[in-house]
């Protein structure tokens, strides 16, 4: 989970209350719960099995809807960070989690509401996270390598430095911008580094977890953002389309095949039914030594145009079939 700063409690008391997405005072914003809210009243109380937990160790919240004929789930967060749901038994929710991290933290409980009560926040519970007695507090900074804006494709190295440095484990590394493990990479001498690329432009955000032993006790580094440019050498490709039948049947499948070149080239393929705009899509295939297919169905008669568009990858271009592929759909 992510580290949130202390906050004032007033402010966080005062937000939690109105239920308004205001800024918390630590950077994040705080999010309403969602769901199919009723008409009818409810109030959530939240309390803690402890508000003095230690670090890796679990803790119970709990959340009590009142009226407790309430339904549905409350979803527990960290100032603006989602520690998890719990669905609503006869009034109650609860949620066991752990915190990684040493340091005071605000929570609250979101009731979703169902189609008969409306959503309600709880008060705001604040717990100070502290290492086990036999742990030493850790921290851990997490620098890249080269620094700049990177390109698609291009190897970064990602170090997390890890204080004290005897601590021994490893360093989970998470891109939380698409909520996917980068790796993870054993620690020498307080140091532990994880080689990766990035196949998509844009901003990424990425954390290191150390995640403790039986004598350090876990932390996590404050989040790092890269910049990824797209490539300009990304190895041309050619998408070519194929069908198995070019007559059929309402609620009779085809197989579409697609062949990107060169045949090395991964990721993903999307079929297209453009007798329409914009063209609706049929579905994807991966690829597999160059050739990707999809076993296509279609509801309506008449005549098809199918197209299929291969998405590209860290080192291979994006391409689209040229011209269609005409079905006549019976």
């Amino acid at each position: 989970m992510k580290n949130t700063p202390a906050c004032s409690g007033t402010l966080i008391l005062l937000f939690a209350l109105t239920a308004a997405p205001f800024l918390n005072g630590c950077g994040d914003f705080w999010q309403a719960p969602t769901g199919s809210g009723g008409t009818t009243a409810t109030t959530t109380t939240l309390t803690a099995s402890t508000t003095t937990p230690v670090v890796g160790t679990a803790m119970t919240l709990t959340a009590v809807v009142s009226p407790a004929a309430a339904t549905g789930t409350v979803t527990f967060y960290s100032g603006s960070t989602s520690l998890g749901t719990g669905a609503v038994t006869s009034g109650t929710a609860t949620l066991s989690t752990t915190f990684a991290n040493a340091g005071t933290f605000s929570v609250t409980a979101g009731y979703g509401g169902d189609g008969t009560y409306a959503t309600s926040t709880s008060n705001a519970v604040s717990l100070t996270a502290s290492a086990a007695a036999n742990q030493t507090d850790t921290t851990t900074v997490l620098t890249a390598t080269p620094t700049g804006t990177l390109t698609t494709g291009e190897n970064v190295n990602l170090t997390a430095a890890v204080s004290p440095a005897t601590a021994t484990g490893n360093v989970a590394f998470t891109d939380t911008t698409t909520s996917g493990s980068l790796g993870s990479a054993t620690l020498t001498s307080g140091t532990a580094i994880q080689t990766t690329s990035f196949c998509t432009p844009g901003q990424h955000t990425v954390t290191a977890a150390y995640g403790g032993s039986t004598t350090d006790a876990p932390s996590t580094s404050t989040p790092l953002t890269l910049s990824v440019d797209a490539s300009t050498s990304l190895t041309p490709t050619t998408t070519t389309l194929a069908t198995s039948a070019t007559t059929a049947t309402t609620g009779t499948s085809v197989t579409l095949t697609a062949t990107v070149a060169p045949a090395a080239a991964t990721g993903v393929v999307t079929f297209y039914d453009s007798t329409s705009t914009p063209a609706v899509s049929l579905g994807t295939g991966t690829l597999t030594s160059g050739i990707a297919t999809l076993a296509a169905s279609f509801s309506t008669a008449g005549t098809h145009a199918i197209t299929a568009t291969y998405g590209g990858s860290c080192t291979y271009a994006a391409s689209n079939t040229t011209g269609v592929v005409s079905i006549t759909v019976n």
